[in-house]
């Protein structure tokens, strides 16, 4: 039995310009992002002969089958296609949080099946080429609207910048940033589950399909990301600065796609920024899952309060230093 376990992730700035349709025709593009101590994890074990079935998967629902082809789920049975595995499988999944809200949990999965199935036949991978061979499939062989960020990060751990070039070549920088900086970082973040999921699917498909007539909201974007790069690794980090930055990218995103916010996320938000909060955004592709706010750490109690007093419910979380790994063998 194989267990892997995978980081989700929380990403600051430049989200859209890792889509295909951004940065094969902008030179490139840059997002900045953290790994969090929240995780995915896989199981994997042969199945037993004695049952009927070849494919026993356990996820949000339960797949009894033992034609590859009659598998449901698509990530599952392309994963198992690209390994060409002949073996029945047990397949079981449960994560820290549910799906669709914003923190990368399809790309986690992916990454974390990959890195599992691997292992199961005694393959290593390296992690810049795991993350490849999981975009790949979601995005090459699934047809899905997605950016490469997600599974760089998963595949990665820790907090880094990525530059997504239009040649596919990808350039991975570890953020310079201190354990005080980091520490005094992640104490200034505050997350609310907002209690609204929601497919990054419908979003994404909007958000690509004008890509090329909001190219100049994503260049600017994509320029955050160096000016974030340098307010983290300098030697007194500038909380206010990172939270205003951020906001302001998140100014910019909702103009990417009338699907990114609603009137309660933005109500929410407004009250966070009169309470004291520097800034912040809906994490992912947005119109639900997580907001992340950047406060004062002495006002991270008046915060929580009133932002829980509107109906978003806190979610404690601190950063991650290691990508996807897999944790036990049996």
């Amino acid at each position: 039995m194989i267990i892997s376990k995978t980081p989700l992730r929380v990403s600051f700035l430049g989200g859209g310009t890792d889509l295909p349709s951004f940065y094969t025709n902008n030179d490139y593009g840059s997002v900045i992002s953290s790994c969090i101590d929240s995780f995915l994890y896989v199981t994997i074990k042969k199945q037993n002969e004695i049952f009927e079935e070849k494919y026993r998967l356990n996820y949000s629902e339960t797949e009894l089958v033992s034609n590859l082809e009659d598998i449901k789920h698509p990530i599952i049975r392309e994963s198992i296609k690209f390994l060409e595995i002949k073996e029945p499988l047990y397949i079981s999944t449960i994560a820290d949080v549910p799906s669709h809200t914003g923190l990368g949990s399809s790309s986690s999965f992916t990454v974390g099946l990959l890195n599992a199935l691997m292992s199961f036949c005694k393959k290593e991978i390296e992690s810049y080429e795991l993350a490849e061979v999981a975009a790949d499939i979601e995005i090459n062989k699934l047809k899905q609207a997605l950016g490469k960020q997600d599974h760089y990060a998963a595949a990665f751990g820790g907090m880094h910048s990525y530059n997504f070039n239009s040649d596919e070549t990808v350039n991975v920088n570890k953020l310079n940033i201190s354990e005080e900086n980091s520490q005094i970082l992640s104490s200034s973040l505050l997350m609310f589950w907002t209690d609204m999921s929601r497919s990054s699917q419908t979003i994404l498909n909007d958000q690509d399909k004008k890509n090329i007539q909001n190219s100049k909201i994503l260049l600017n974007m994509r320029e955050q990301v160096n000016v974030f790069k340098n307010l983290v690794e300098s030697q007194i980090i500038d909380l206010k600065s990172i939270g205003e930055l951020i906001g302001e990218g998140w100014e910019y995103k909702k103009k990417l796609s009338s699907l990114i916010t609603n009137e309660l996320i933005n109500d929410v938000y407004q009250s966070a920024l009169k309470k004291g909060a520097y800034g912040g955004k809906v994490l992912g592709a947005g119109g639900g899952g997580f907001l992340m706010l950047v406060v004062k750490p002495e006002l991270k109690n008046i915060i929580i309060k009133n932002v829980e007093s509107m109906g978003f419910k806190y979610y404690n979380f601190n950063f991650e230093s290691k990508g996807t790994e897999v944790t036990n063998i049996y």
